[in-house]
């Protein structure tokens, strides 16, 4: 790479780097005032370290006869605060100097409680502020965004990311403030005592900003990966706690230890590169402020310039030289948290830039009648040209039952998520009561559909809120009484201590498979939909209980139109239709006896076992 290649790749980076740390200071903005005092703060603190350096000028120089002009700074104040008088410099100084020393510190100490506390409050406030901006947004993003990232990294950037970008943004600013206004007051009391001894230090500046600089380009790039690294954690940790009964019962213990062991390694790897790089570049500008210090004092022992110094001053501007070694190193190690930050910012930032699900529609709906009509829609998944459906034209009358079967991959939960606006068809129209989907306003769309699949969600909260969940959540007690009981969920309820009210564990923790399944089934019919989607609703359920549920389904599919994905041969019997999808097209479409007769594969889906009689079920009932 040419060197103009190379420095318009630094000049752009630069531009990137200070477009994202703008953009970071923009969540600071809103805490002005708090911001404000942790300045002031910082400013009493780095004006503390100063005055208690000009402190010994007061104490040497009083050992001596200085005259008040040679006086400092400390010494200036306590003549101007409380005069002498007749008391001798000695005698004066006993009382001036111990008192200066205690007011000194406690204003240097109570500077510091502010600036640190209040930017603390800074810190946490873009942690919160950050953070539900980028929950908010995952919550709107379309499923598709979803599909392009594992549970485990999504939650990363929530929670371990988010931190990251609060460092630059806050611990920074914290770092940058206090040591860099100490570093700009000592400089200055060291130009006010001596300008040109005081070059000395400005010798060493652009050595030590070669340093940040290519310390800093490593520090980016393994930030980058312990990013990246702590999504992988995550997510094994994530999938394996999650499916612990899994794991055991197939002896998958040493296989998961390997996989999170490898996560885990890599991230750690890449923080000890980190970590050696910050090591190294501590020490190396430590050497360079130690040569610039030694240079220094080889200068200040020269008579002509010792001859412009009284002993007191010349220590006090010794002490304060000595006192820039800290805040510069500091300064130095600031690097790390700040592309840290950077780092991790260019991905939030990304997340939160991700457009929302889109939705187009202007018409409202209050309840459709429930006829759906799809007309050659097409379907391929964004980055494949795997056809996931092709020239599927279907109508389903209001109040129609019909249950959809198929091999593994044939189309029938890609249908599913495209009646759900999910994705957009790639060719083709849905249309719902002869009005195009995409006409509707998203939320009145979805209020059309309930959905009982065969993965059930449920939440860490009661039964209560988990049934009459999102905007259902104003349901009456009656109304939910009798959803739990048409699902018949009402007889394990009310034997719980709590009933309704019994908070669940994670996922629904604490209950069978069949008991979440009864209390999806109860959520949806608490919904109250024109149109039910059936997606193995009946799979976690033993014959007993699949015969309860099968009566409630019958119910519910009464004058309602309802899609039925299921492998259940007591399922597909009570559909109207049935249809066949293959290799996402439709092959077959009519009563289920019917097909058995004259579609060849049909028949030999069910008479492989893909559509088999009512029985056992693994993750049934244990009640």
């Amino acid at each position: 790479m040419s060197d103009a290649v190379r420095e318009t790749a630094s000049d752009s980076g630069v531009r990137a780097d200070a477009r994202l740390y703008r953009r970071l200071l923009g969540y600071v903005a809103p805490h002005t005032a708090v911001f404000g005092l942790s300045i002031f703060g910082f400013l009493v603190y780095s004006a503390g370290n100063v005055l208690l350096a000009d402190l010994i000028q007061f104490l040497l120089d009083s050992l001596g006869e200085t005259t008040m002009g040679n006086l400092g700074l400390v010494a200036r104040a306590a003549h101007w605060i409380w005069p002498p008088g007749d008391a001798s410099t000695l005698d004066y100084a006993r009382i001036a100097v111990p008192i200066a020393a205690v007011v000194l510190s406690l204003g240097r100490a109570t500077g510091f409680f502010i600036g640190s506390y209040f930017m603390h409050v800074v810190a946490r406030s873009v942690v919160h502020t950050i953070r539900t901006d980028l929950f908010d947004t995952l919550l709107r993003v379309p499923k598709a965004h979803y599909d392009r990232y594992t549970s485990g990294s999504l939650i990363s950037k929530i929670t371990f990311n988010v931190e990251q970008v609060s460092g630059a943004a806050s611990e920074a600013l914290k770092i940058l403030l206090r040591e860099g206004l100490t570093v700009i007051a000592l400089v200055g009391y060291m130009l006010y005592l001596n300008w040109r001894l005081t070059l000395v230090f400005f010798a060493v500046a652009p050595a030590i900003g070669i340093v940040v600089s290519v310390v800093g380009r490593h520090f980016r790039r393994y930030s980058r990966r312990i990013q990246d690294s702590m999504g992988s954690v995550t997510q094994v940790s994530g999938e394996t706690l999650g499916a612990f009964d899994t794991v055991r019962i197939y002896g998958a213990e040493q296989q998961q230890s390997e996989r999170f062991h490898e996560a885990s390694l890599f991230n750690r790897n890449q923080s000890l590169k980190l970590a050696f790089v910050q090591a190294v570049s501590t020490p190396v500008i430590q050497t360079l402020l130690a040569f610039a210090l030694g240079a220094l004092f080889w200068f200040a022992l020269e008579p002509s310039i010792l001859s412009g110094f009284s002993a007191g001053s010349l220590v006090a501007f010794i002490t304060a030289a000595a006192q820039l070694g800290k805040p510069i190193r500091t300064l130095s190690g600031i690097q790390s948290v700040i592309q840290r930050g950077l780092a991790a910012a260019e991905d939030v930032f990304d997340q939160l830039d991700a457009q929302s699900e889109p939705d187009g529609g202007s018409l409202s709906l209050a309840r459709s009648r429930g006829d759906i009509r799809l007309e050659q829609v097409g379907f391929h998944y964004p980055g494949t040209q795997r056809t996931a459906l092709q020239d599927i034209s279907l109508t389903l009358a209001a109040g129609e039952t019909v249950a959809l079967v198929g091999r593994s991959g044939s189309g029938k939960s890609t249908l599913v998520q495209l009646l759900l606006r999910f994705h957009q068809p790639s060719s083709g129209t849905i249309f719902l009561d002869d009005t195009a989907i995409n006409d509707y306003r998203l939320a009145d769309y979805r209020r059309q559909f309930a959905v009982v699949s065969q993965s059930i969600d449920m939440f860490s909260d009661s039964i209560r809120n988990n049934i009459a969940f999102g905007g259902l959540a104003d349901a009456s007690d009656d109304a939910i009484q009798r959803a739990c009981q048409h699902a018949h969920a009402d007889e394990f309820i009310d034997a719980l201590p709590d009933g309704v009210d019994t908070v669940l564990g994670d996922g629904g923790g604490g209950l069978s498979g069949g008991q979440r399944q009864r209390l999806a089934i109860a959520r949806a019919l608490l919904k109250d939909a024109p149109v039910l989607i059936l997606d193995e609703a009946t799979s976690a359920l033993d014959t007993e209980s699949e015969a309860y549920i099968q009566n409630a389904i019958d119910t519910i599919t009464c004058h309602r139109t309802t899609l039925i994905i299921a492998h259940r041969l007591a399922t597909i019997e009570r559909a109207d239709r049935v249809v066949v999808l293959d290799g996402g097209r439709i092959v077959a479409q009519g009563p289920h006896r019917e097909l058995l007769a004259n579609n060849a594969l049909y028949a030999r889906l069910y008479q492989g076992g893909d559509l088999v009689e009512t029985g056992d079920v693994s993750g049934g009932d244990s009640e």
